[in-house]
């Protein structure tokens, strides 16, 4: 685009780059002064940092058995990296909660960072959308007023998208082996993740993304498992785990008697296999013909004919990843308000990348927010978060709009190009 055009119109173009990193950069600038504002003036509301604190002090001080680490709100049930991290955190930090506010305000800005280059990078949505990732209200308080460790999950997640988006296959997995070793949301990702390599990887440099990753986690664990294996296990992963219907955001109108019961599990385990199949079938693998057809030219692609694999913008890349973590949302059990954080960044991609009316997008990512800051939850808010969620599945299901333009950013060749 010429120089001479106006900046308004630079901002409506999704193919400007150097617009959209100006802007980006901007918006990273204004972002910080606001955080600083908001830790300054905000005061800091206390749920489980103590209880981190508590948790790994006693790792500090030579427990290694995973059952006798807790705090406060209960038994640690996080993966070992977890304890690495917020082990180091309490050194760096001597406990204090400015110290703490201070990296986490670091934690929030390089996630920022790494979702904004994920946008631009794809070159699906225009500049101006990008403002639509610094105005929430919840985010900002899960990041620097209430200090969880899914913020470093998530930022962590981002990461190991920017190198899959780069091709690096065997760090991308290992990176998201870090992210999952710190909380376990971020399996949610692992369908979206594996259907984009099986679509441009070939098995070698996946074979050794999933060794150093399961490494990654026997490293982590080890010191846990030579002690009590069977009590890290069953804490660090613990799946059958029943939240408080309380603090669920998502189901608060369902009985209290169903919300605990088994077979409500089981159900909602149905409908998220459902979800991943279907998206699987008929979405992420179209092009192939189906998951069969897909997984047979994985197995029997060479590293050279990599390079050969069929095109995958960028653009779908964010689709796949970002509708495999979707279906965990919508089947979720129970979310809590710190989970905000597994999909925010996602929300203005999945909306303005439909093929509803812009303003109607951006009406129900309001909705959204809106949704995520009443406090407590009940079961009004529970039915209207289940109504604008599955709208939103919907929409995602029609597949994402055209791009405005020929010049949409390809995987498939090195290097990465644009197509003509």
């Amino acid at each position: 685009m010429a120089r001479s055009t106006p900046w308004w119109k630079r901002l409506q173009d999704p193919r400007d780059v150097r617009a959209a990193a100006l802007f980006a950069t901007l918006l990273l600038i204004g972002d910080a002064l606001l955080s600083y504002i908001i830790i300054a003036r905000v005061p800091y509301t206390e749920i489980d940092w103590i209880a981190y604190m508590q948790e790994v002090s006693g790792f500090v001080k030579g427990e290694r058995n995973y059952e006798e680490l807790k705090g406060d709100t209960g038994p640690l049930v996080y993966p070992a990296g977890f304890v690495y991290l917020f082990t180091a955190l309490q050194a760096l930090t001597g406990g204090s909660i400015a110290a703490a506010q201070a990296i986490f305000l670091g934690v929030y800005l390089l996630t920022q960072a790494a979702v904004l280059a994920l946008y631009i990078r794809s070159r699906a949505l225009p500049p101006w959308t990008l403002c639509l990732l610094c105005l929430s209200r919840r985010v900002h308080s899960i990041f620097l007023l209430r200090l969880f460790n899914d913020c470093w999950a998530m930022l962590l997640a981002y990461a190991a998208t920017l190198l899959l988006q780069s091709r690096r296959w065997t760090l991308a997995i290992f990176v998201y082996s870090a992210a999952v070793s710190i909380k376990m949301n971020v399996l949610l990702w692992a369908p979206g993740v594996l259907a984009v390599l099986v679509r441009l990887a070939s098995p070698l440099p996946v074979l050794r993304g999933l060794a150093a990753g399961l490494l990654l986690q026997a490293l982590l664990a080890g010191p846990f498992l030579a002690v009590a294996p069977r009590a890290y296990l069953g804490r660090a992963f613990e799946l059958t785990r029943v939240f408080q219907q309380r603090w669920s955001v998502n189901w608060q109108f369902v009985p209290a008697d169903w919300f605990v019961d088994r077979r409500f599990a089981l159900v909602l385990l149905a409908l998220h296999l459902r979800l991943l199949w279907s998206f699987a079938r008929f979405r992420w693998f179209q092009a192939e013909g189906g998951v069969g057809p897909a997984l047979r030219r994985f197995f029997s692609r060479t590293t050279k004919e990599e390079a050969e694999a069929s095109p995958m913008s960028l653009d779908f890349m964010l689709y796949i990843l970002f509708t495999a973590n979707l279906a965990g949302i919508l089947s979720a059990r129970s979310l809590h308000y710190q989970f905000y954080s597994w999909y925010f960044h996602m929300l203005p991609y999945l909306l303005l990348r439909t093929r509803l009316p812009k303003s109607l997008s951006i009406g129900l990512l309001l909705c959204i927010e809106g949704v995520w800051n009443i406090y407590p939850p009940h079961a009004a808010t529970s039915a209207v978060f289940q109504f604008l969620h599955w709208l939103l599945a919907a929409a995602c299901w029609s597949l994402p709009a055209p791009l405005p333009g020929p010049a949409t950013k390809v995987l498939g060749r090195r290097p990465v190009h644009r197509r003509r």
